[in-house]
């Protein structure tokens, strides 16, 4: 039994021819990849845009690695510039408002300090009981503090506007009314409702006036035929 099988792998094994020389060739030939034209000229283009391209030093890298960053911190102190630049402008606009409002409040008290002195006047003029002295002293008292609180205002450049007997100016004054006056011309501020102030060349409030007409004109009289009638 074990003499079969020894011949069997005998048989086999004479079964087998050996290659030949071409065929052994052709197998080589086989696993070799081809190289074609189109390789070929890929491989130059490479290499001539190799040769091509400049050769840029490590000096001349560093250099402009140097000169973007530069451009990159001019840039950005550019625009912290402008940033401080703008919180100044709408900080100043928003102390410029504040301050606007607390100013108008303060003439608006300074209106009715002037309506009382003027009330206040007329009253000590008309009065001659024995209380008139107390009356005076309330008067005097009172022009101290409106002279007071006026002093104040020029500290921060606060004037009053010159309107009565000027010409209308949109620019300072606010109409309220047309009125006839026999002291001033068509045009001229003619009464004063409210004074204006200015705080330097900018109108802090605008006067409120009553602008002159001109003369009445007289009434017609009437003819004999109307009185008869």
């Amino acid at each position: 039994m074990t003499w079969k099988k020894k011949e069997k792998k005998n048989i086999n094994t004479e079964n087998q021819e050996p290659l030949t020389e071409q065929e052994t060739e052709s197998t080589d030939e086989d696993t070799s990849v081809p190289v074609t034209d189109l390789d070929k000229q890929r491989v130059d283009e490479s290499s001539e845009e190799a040769e091509s391209e400049p050769q840029i030093s490590e000096e001349e890298r560093l250099a402009a690695k140097v000169q973007q960053l530069e451009d990159e911190k001019l840039l950005a102190l550019a625009d912290l510039d402008n940033y401080k630049k703008r919180m100044a402008r709408q900080f100043d606009g928003m102390t410029r408002r504040a301050n606007d409002q607390l100013l108008g409040d303060i003439l608006e008290i300074i209106d009715n300090f002037e309506r009382a002195l003027q009330h206040g006047g007329e009253s000590v003029t008309k009065t001659d009981d024995s209380s008139s002295p107390d009356k005076a002293a309330l008067q005097q008292g009172t022009e101290l503090i409106y002279n007071q609180m006026i002093d104040l205002l020029g500290k921060y450049d606060v004037k009053p506007i010159e309107s009565l007997g000027r010409a209308f100016d949109p620019n300072f004054h606010e109409a309220l009314m047309q009125i006839h006056s026999e002291d001033y011309e068509e045009g001229i501020v003619a009464a004063e409702v409210s004074k204006g102030y200015m705080q330097g060349d900018r109108v802090l409030r605008f006067a409120k006036v009553g602008v002159s007409k001109g003369k009445a004109e007289p009434e017609k009289s009437e003819t004999s035929s109307d009185v008869e009638n």
